[in-house]
């Protein structure tokens, strides 16, 4: 019940606004989550993992909870990246301790594993079609598998980076595998033909994240000095435009359209960014400072969730900016790197704070009453 006195932030239009975006509530967990997949083509079915070793899948319905659909600790060892696979029949999962799990999205059962998939500890994941997939490691090494084919990989290169290997993006056609390094460079590789293609030039600065966009026309990097790089197709050894302006890393990205899409950097700000002509078109969401771990699109482009280091994944609505059309004749307004858009659910004031509590879920809700989520999703050695 607001007095007489608050009845200023009931005029805030920008709150008005933000109560009135329809979006799955936000889900509260018990540790970090560090990384989280949509399903490629039902409603809004979420897989997250965690730190101590667990996935968990969700039914994600706009304005309601998030309804936990399965859980498993597949790992007594952080996880540390997560994907749907192509047909979404599995979750796919690595963990420090070098193994690769399989986790069936319809019952939540483990179902296989891969076990010293690397000789040091994985980093991240990409899928690139039904029976093929890409992993690196923080050695930089990285390799490309055949499910149909054992337990070995079908390609492996050891000897292309200096670093850890932070992403890995893959071209529409499933032809083309595109990692980014620590190490400031880039490596292109043909999935099919098991061969390395060119090494781009080195950047002096931490690669982070990769898309592809434009209709298979461009690469997207984001850097830990802040710019964008965009890369011409079939000239991929030197970037042809650099967009500055984040202030800080650009430590993921999630494609909305292909012309937007948004970033997650470590100021906690999500950013919608329109590409070619280069314009910042507002916040679409914000961790308050935290840096953003990761942030992904539903299949259809209509939310992005992201999580930080709040044990939080929230939503945001997007659907609103794959209408938008920039004219590159404009100037770009500097204020919108910073502006956050109400129509995403990102508001202003005490309001906007207030309706965010409303939206915490807290998965120990799930949980056997007669164990405590702390001890379930415990690190020790004990934990079954």
């Amino acid at each position: 019940i607001m007095s007489d006195s608050d009845s200023d932030f009931s005029d805030n239009s920008e709150a008005n606004d933000d109560e009135k975006v329809s979006r799955p509530k936000q889900i509260r967990g018990v540790a970090d989550f560090v990384d989280l997949s949509f399903h490629p083509s039902t409603t809004y079915t979420l897989a997250t993992a965690n730190m101590n070793g667990y996935v968990r899948l969700y039914n994600c319905v706009p304005g309601e909870e998030c309804e936990q659909l399965a859980k498993v600790r597949v790992s007594k060892k952080p996880c540390r990246s997560l994907s749907f696979s192509y047909d979404g029949e599995d979750v796919l999962i690595l963990t420090k301790d070098r193994t690769m799990h399989f986790v069936s999205s319809a019952t939540g059962n483990l179902t296989r594993r891969i076990e010293e998939t690397h000789r040091s500890a994985p980093y991240c994941l990409s899928v690139i079609d039904k029976n093929l997939l890409a992993t690196g490691d923080d050695d930089g090494t990285l390799k490309v598998w055949d499910l149909r084919k054992g337990k070995d990989a079908v390609m492996t290169s050891e000897d292309k980076f200096e670093d850890y290997v932070s992403d890995i993006a893959v071209d529409d056609k499933r032809r083309l595998i595109f990692a980014v390094c620590g190490d400031g460079t880039m490596a292109t590789f043909n999935a099919r033909q098991r061969k390395f293609i060119v090494h781009s030039q080195n950047e002096e600065s931490d690669l982070l994240c990769a898309k592809v966009i434009k209709n298979n026309n461009k690469v997207l990097v984001g850097s830990a000095d802040g710019p964008i790089l965009l890369y011409n197709w079939n000239e991929f050894a030197a970037p042809s435009d650099r967009f500055p302006g984040h202030p800080g890393p650009v430590d993921c990205i999630a494609k909305v359209s292909e012309d937007v899409v948004c970033t997650g950097s470590a100021d906690g700000l999500i950013r919608a960014v329109h590409l070619l002509p280069n314009r910042f078109l507002g916040v679409v969401g914000d961790h308050h400072g935290l840096p953003v771990e990761k942030v992904e699109a539903t299949h259809d482009g209509k939310f992005i969730a992201s999580c930080s280091h709040d044990n939080l994944i929230k939503f945001w609505s997007v659907d609103h900016l794959k209408s938008v059309e920039v004219c590159p004749r404009e100037k770009a307004i500097k204020q919108k790197r910073t502006e956050k858009m109400s129509k995403s659910g990102v508001g202003h004031g005490k309001m906007a704070f207030f309706s965010d509590l409303n939206n915490d879920i807290d998965t120990s809700t799930y949980i056997n009453s007669s164990s405590s989520s702390d001890e379930l999703d415990s690190d020790s050695d004990d934990a079954s």
